[in-house]
C-alpha cells in the first residue's frame, strides 16, 4: 500500500511538472524538458542517477534560455530526494555539485544576483528540506522501534518474570518443608540458583510493556502461592475509570501483589482500597503481616514503568514503607462511569 501511494505521488508530481512546463512556455527545448521531468518517476529508486540527469538537463536548458522559476522545480525535487539519502557521496558530494552546476548555468544566463545567488538559495533550501525529512523519519522509526521494545519488555515482565517468581517461591517452600536427602537438597539448590539467575537476566533485559495475564488469573495464582488477598476488588475500579485506566489499575494491582509475595513471602496480606475524591480516584494497596525481606535497591522495573504510564495520563504514583507495612498509592483521573 505504501509503495503504491509513493508511486501515485511520483506520477502526480511528474504530471504536474509536465503540465507546468507545457502550459507556461517554460521549455525552450522539448527533449531537455523531458530529461528534466521524466526521471522524477524514478527519484525514489535511483535518487543519485536521477539527480545527475535532471541537474545536467537543467543546466543546459538554463543556458538555452529556460525561465528560472518553474524550470528549477525538477532539480529542487531531485535534490530534496537525494539529500534524504544517508550515503556520504550522495548527500555531501553529489547534491552540492548538482546545485553549483545549476547555479553556475543560471549565473551565466542571468548574472550573479538574479542568477547565481537565487539558484544557490533554492538549492540549499531543497537540500535542507531533504536532510530534515531524513532526520524526522529516522526519529519516527527509532520511536516506533522503542515502543515495540517497550511492549515486548512489559509483556515479558508481566508473564515470564511473574511465573519464575512463583516457581522460586514454591521451590523454596519445598526445600524448607519437605524431608529431602542430601542429593535431593542439592538438586533443589541448583534449581533455585538457576531460577534466581534467570529472574535476574529477565529483569536486566526489560524496558517497558503491556500485561498478557488477566488480573483475576494472576491473583488466583498468587493466592494459591500463599498471598492473602481480598475476595473482591473495589467496584469503583471498573465503574469510575475509562478502559485504558482500568487496564493500568489492573497492572498496578498485579504488580503490587507480586511484589508483596516476592518480598514478604507466603502469609502476607494485601488490601486494596479505592476512594473517589472529585475528579480523582485514589487506589491504595497495602501489604502487611509477612516476614519482610529487604527490597532491592531502588524502584523495580514494574513500578518505574507504571509510574511513567500513570504520569502520562495526568496521575501520580507513590510507594514505600509505612511503618510495618508497604504502601502503593496511585491517583488516577476518574470519569463519570464506564461510558465516558
Amino acid at each position: 500500500m505504501l509503495k503504491l501511494r509513493a508511486l501515485l505521488a511520483d506520477v502526480a508530481l511528474t504530471g504536474a511538472a509536465a503540465l507546468l512546463f507545457a502550459g507556461s512556455g517554460t521549455a525552450v527545448s522539448v527533449p531537455l524538458a523531458i530529461a528534466q521531468v521524466g526521471p522524477l518517476l524514478l527519484r525514489r529508486r535511483l535518487p543519485a542517477a536521477v539527480l545527475i540527469v535532471v541537474a545536467a538537463a537543467t543546466a543546459v536548458h538554463t543556458t538555452s534560455g529556460m525561465a528560472r522559476a518553474i524550470g528549477f522545480l525538477p532539480v529542487t525535487v531531485a535534490i530534496f530526494t537525494a539529500a534524504a539519502q544517508r550515503t556520504v557521496l550522495t548527500r555531501w558530494v553529489l547534491c552540492p555539485a548538482a546545485g553549483l552546476t545549476v547555479a553556475a548555468a543560471s549565473a551565466a544566463r542571468h548574472g550573479l544576483i538574479e542568477g547565481f545567488l537565487l539558484a544557490v538559495v533554492m538549492m540549499v533550501i531543497a537540500w535542507l528540506a531533504g536532510f530534515e525529512r531524513d532526520e524526522h523519519l529516522r526519529l519516527r522509526l527509532a520511536a516506533a522501534a522503542s515502543a515495540d521494545r517497550e511492549r515486548l519488555a512489559r509483556r515479558v515482565h508481566d508473564t515470564l518474570a511473574h511465573t519464575v517468581t512463583i516457581m522460586l517461591l514454591q521451590t523454596e517452600a519445598l526445600r524448607a518443608t519437605a524431608p529431602l536427602g542430601p542429593d535431593d537438597r542439592r538438586r533443589v539448590d541448583l534449581v533455585l540458583t538457576a531460577g534466581r539467575e534467570a529472574l535476574a537476566d529477565v529483569r536486566a533485559a526489560l524496558a517497558d510493556a503491556e500485561p498478557s495475564l488477566d488480573l483475576p488469573d494472576r491473583l488466583a495464582l498468587l493466592r494459591a502461592s500463599g498471598l492473602r488477598l481480598p475476595d473482591r476488588l473495589p467496584p469503583s475500579l471498573t465503574t469510575d475509570l475509562s478502559p485504558p485506566l482500568r487496564d493500568l489499575a489492573a497492572r498496578l494491582i498485579g504488580e503490587a501483589a507480586t511484589n508483596a509475595l516476592r518480598h514478604d513471602g507466603p502469609g502476607t496480606r494485601l488490601t486494596v482500597a479505592a476512594t473517589r475524591s472529585g475528579p480523582a480516584l485514589t487506589i491504595r494497596i497495602v501489604s502487611s503481616g509477612g516476614r519482610a525481606t529487604p527490597p532491592p535497591a531502588g524502584p523495580g522495573f514494574g513500578l518505574k514503568s507504571l509510574s511513567k504510564d500513570i504520569s502520562g495520563y495526568g496521575g501520580s504514583l507513590t510507594y514505600g514503607p509505612a511503618g510495618d507495612t508497604w504502601e502503593v498509592v496511585a491517583v488516577l483521573p476518574a470519569g463519570d462511569g464506564p461510558g465516558q
